[in-house]
């Protein structure tokens, strides 16, 4: 019997199973195919913030980016690199946003100096660019790891959830609150309103005998890592392959683009790579995160039959799933988001905090109950 268990085991899961249990709940960490074994163990891990202009995302976004540098320096140090983040503009509609982000950010940034110009290519040297001081880079398997040790884990696959006599039961588990942290995979409930995209992400690591001084953000992002040596480039996005289909992904391929890409802005000299990591990540369709409760369509149907045809109904009136929470939908973002919502997840389950409804999943239910017509 937990307090709660948490099912999938990313960045988002692992961190709001570290959060809870720092908190002094007990809690359960459960995943098929290992911790940080999908999008999250692929990714570039780059905690950088998001180049945006004014409004919601943005809002939350900054937030987020300061308290996520914070948390993993301190308290992940060994699996946290800082370095300076050069990010260029690779269209003119980014170059647009990113003059008007370097005019009113508060975060430090500078001119870059002759010596990292001259590794740049002709084409990244004269794109607009910002040249932020303090940047950071995680490694993704690791820091998930430390967040979840301690903490009793369960590799099982979950094709069900049972809720009876206030409790969740998932196999021989037993919780009163069950958190969501699957990321674009099954959703085990009949939540298909909740508007999730699935991006493919592959990252590759390898050696060069060129100078990475700094986290560069362009094309792709190409970056030093905690290892000694090694250089990350990734990850990019396929937004036409999914790995629910039974194609098989060619990996050689999605290596080809992100070298092509990185030769974009650097010049690579003697590459050996070394490693792939690829895996299914999950963005909202508003680009917004998602952190709260789940509607229980069937049931807020039959008491609101004419949300089919356009009725507004107050969010606070739907029938939710008792203690059921979604954290999902950071896109390639999850490093930096995951920290900001385990937090306020923890303010909520513990203290009783009220969740933001901005991050709320049911955001998405009338527009897809309108089309249940």
């Amino acid at each position: 019997m937990y307090d709660v268990i948490i099912i999938g085991a990313g960045i988002n899961g692992c961190c709001s199973a570290y959060t809870l249990a720092q908190a002094g709940l007990n809690v359960a960490l459960i995943d098929q195919d290992g911790i940080a074994s999908g999008g999250s163990g692929a990714a570039g891990a780059f905690i950088s913030p998001k180049i945006s202009k004014a409004g919601e995302l943005k809002e939350i976004m900054g937030e987020a980016h300061a308290e996520a540098l914070e948390f993993y320096t301190t308290r992940f140090p060994q699996f946290t690199l800082t370095k300076p983040l050069l990010h260029i503009a690779n269209s003119p509609q980014e170059s647009e946003k990113l003059e008007y982000y370097k005019y009113e950010t508060t975060l430090q940034h500078s001119k870059i100096d002759n010596e990292l110009k001259s590794l740049l290519t002709s084409e990244a040297s004269v794109d607009s660019y910002i040249y932020f001081s303090e940047g950071a880079v995680v490694d993704a398997q690791g820091v998930c790891n430390a967040m979840a040790e301690g903490i009793d884990f369960y590799p099982l696959k979950v094709e069900r959830l049972i809720h009876s006599d206030g409790e969740w039961q998932v196999g021989d588990l037993r919780a009163k609150h069950i958190i969501l942290s699957i990321g674009a995979y099954p959703k085990l409930l009949p939540i298909d309103y909740v508007g999730l995209r699935g991006i493919w992400g592959h990252r590759i690591d390898i050696k060069t005998d060129t100078n990475i001084p700094c986290i560069f953000h362009h094309h792709v992002s190409i970056s030093p890592t905690t290892k000694d040596g090694i250089v990350a480039i990734g990850a990019t996005h396929d937004v036409h392959y999914s790995p629910f289909t039974g194609e098989l992904y060619d990996r050689e391929q999605g290596r080809l683009q992100l070298l092509e890409k990185a030769s974009k802005t650097l010049k690579l000299n003697n590459i050996n790579i070394l490693n792939d990591y690829t895996g299914l990540r999950s963005g909202s369709n508003d680009y917004l995160p998602m952190l709260g409760t789940l509607v229980d369509a069937e049931a807020t149907l039959n008491k609101f039959p004419h949300l089919r045809y356009g009725e507004r109904v107050n969010p606070s009136e739907y029938t939710y799933y008792p203690n059921l929470t979604m954290i999902n939908g950071s896109g390639g973002y999850g490093f930096v988001l995951a920290p900001y919502l385990a937090k306020r997840l923890g303010e909520w389950l513990v203290d009783g905090k009220t969740l933001n409804p901005i991050l709320s999943p049911s955001r998405f239910f009338p527009r897809w109950a309108k089309r249940q017509s």
